[in-house]
C-alpha cells in the first residue's frame, strides 16, 4: 500500500559543456540530480561515500560501437555505489539501431518521473505496482532494508529541523522546555540509527537488539 511518494525533486539536465572524461561531469551530475542516487533516491550526505558517474547504457555494450556514449552527458547518471554495482553491465535493447539513450531493463530516471513507477510502502520500503518497476527493484536490489532505514533517517532529520524552528518561535518557557526535550531525543535517535546505517552500507555487521543484523540484505 502506498504511504508516501518516492521522491520530492525533478531531475533536469543543465550541463552544456563537453568533457573528455566521464568523471569531469561529476559536479554537474551532482547538481542536476540534487545530490541523490538516480535509482534509489538516497542522498549522498547520508551515505557518506563517494557517488559514481554511471552509464545508463553500459560501456561494455557501447564499446567499439558507439564510443561517444562514454562522455555523452545524456548517458551519464549520478548513482550510489550499491545501485551502480547492482546494475553493472545489465542491458536490453538494440544498441546498433536505436539512436536514443535507451536501456529497456530500466526506466530512464531523467525521462520518467519515478513517482509514477515507485512509492514508499507503510514500512518505508521501495515498492511498485508496475511490472518493469518490480523487476528494477529486483535487479537493483532496492528491497534492501538499508533503503527503509535511509528513508526513516531522512524523516527523522526533517522532524528535527521542524522542532528547531518550533523552539526558536516558542515564547512559553514550559512548552519550549518540552520541545527541547523532544528535539534531544530525536537527535539521539537519529545519531544511533545513522551510525547503524553507515556501518551497514559499508558492508559491516551491526549489532541491533542483542543480535547481529545484516541490513545490506545481500
Amino acid at each position: 500500500m502506498k504511504y508516501a511518494n518516492f521522491k520530492e525533486h525533478k531531475i533536469t539536465r543543465t550541463c552544456t559543456v563537453q568533457f573528455d572524461k566521464p568523471r569531469k561531469y561529476a559536479k554537474y551530475l551532482k547538481r542536476d540530480f540534487h545530490c541523490r542516487c538516480c535509482y534509489c533516491n538516497m542522498h549522498e550526505d547520508l551515505v557518506a561515500v563517494p557517488y559514481h558517474v554511471e552509464h545508463f547504457i553500459p560501456e561494455k555494450i557501447f564499446k567499439n560501437k558507439k564510443d561517444y556514449l562514454k562522455t555523452d552527458y545524456e548517458n551519464l547518471m549520478w548513482s550510489c555505489p550499491k545501485c551502480n554495482l547492482s546494475k553493472g553491465d545489465k542491458y536490453k535493447g538494440d544498441i546498433e539501431s536505436n539512436s536514443k539513450i535507451v536501456n529497456e531493463l530500466f526506466y530512464n530516471p531523467v525521462d520518467t518521473d519515478y513517482n509514477t513507477i515507485f512509492y514508499r510502502n507503510e514500512l518505508g520500503g521501495i515498492d511498485s505496482d508496475d511490472p518493469k518497476g518490480r523487476e528494477m527493484i529486483k535487479i537493483l536490489k532496492l528491497y534492501r532494508p538499508l533503503h527503509n532505514l535511509g528513508w526513516l533517517l531522512e524523516r527523522l532529520e526533517k522532524m528535527c529541523d521542524q522542532l528547531e524552528i518550533a523552539i526558536s518561535r516558542e515564547r512559553d518557557p514550559e512548552r519550549k522546555r518540552l520541545l527541547e526535550l523532544a528535539a534531544g531525543k530525536l537527535a539521539r535517535e537519529y545519531m544511533k540509527k545513522g551510525k547503524v546505517f553507515r556501518a551497514a552500507y559499508k558492508g559491516k555487521k551491526v549489532f541491533v537488539q542483542n543480535r547481529d543484523a545484516d541490513l545490506d540484505g545481500e
